[in-house]
């Protein structure tokens, strides 16, 4: 049995030159790498655009939030303001009666013959004036001789030496002090205890006898 023997060409250089142009020439297969790559960007592009579209919803409802705030601040000042001046006209109008009854006891004063009437109609003016003052949470510090100092309550105007009263006792009100709603308005100015100092003790110097 005979084998046959397979020739073996050879190129020249020229030859060989035209195969490689040839090899490289030839497309590549763009069945598999090229359609992945294509749907990977496609993919990337999706996911860009919805970022955005997210980012910017984020936007609109951080620029809601931040006018709703400022309303809001505005909505409390107003309530704040509105709120303060209803104080305001409430204890003027409870004042008005006061005022009326001012006016009443200064005609009547010039028509009396008695200074006790007059004064009769003051002090009325004064409680009332009192009574429409503590429906506004305005009541007057009390205080009596012997009360302990209370520099929550009280102002020491002045220090006085006494065996009467103990250290730091209230010896008596200067002026009348005032709370509102429980916190010290003005505090009542006192004069407080203090003990009497001792006279020095007296040296005895003896004489020389001569």
């Amino acid at each position: 049995m005979s084998s046959k023997r397979k020739k073996k060409i050879k190129l020249s250089p020229e030859e060989q030159g035209d195969a490689v142009e040839t090899s490289a020439a030839k497309p590549a297969d763009e069945s598999g790498p090229v359609e992945s790559t294509a749907e990977t960007a496609e993919q990337t592009t999706d996911k860009a655009v919805e970022f955005e579209r997210e980012l910017e919803e984020l936007k609109q409802r951080l620029q809601r939030l931040g006018a709703d705030y400022q309303n809001y601040q505005k909505r409390s000042q107003r309530q704040i303001e509105q709120a303060a001046q209803l104080a305001r006209d409430e204890m003027a109008q409870s004042l008005l009666t006061v005022l009326d009854n001012f006016e009443h006891t200064l005609e009547k004063g010039q028509e009396a013959d008695q200074v006790s009437s007059v004064l009769e109609g003051v002090k009325m003016v004064y409680d009332h004036l009192l009574n429409a003052l503590a429906g506004h949470g305005l009541r007057k510090i009390e205080v009596k001789p012997a009360d302990p100092f209370d520099p929550t309550l009280h102002q020491a105007m002045l220090h006085e030496e006494t065996d009467k009263y103990p250290e730091n006792a209230v010896i008596q009100e200067l002026l009348t002090g005032y709370v509102m709603n429980g916190r010290t308005l003005r505090p009542a100015k006192v004069s407080v205890a203090k003990p009497p100092q001792k006279p020095p003790e007296s040296s005895t110097l003896t004489e020389p006898q001569g």
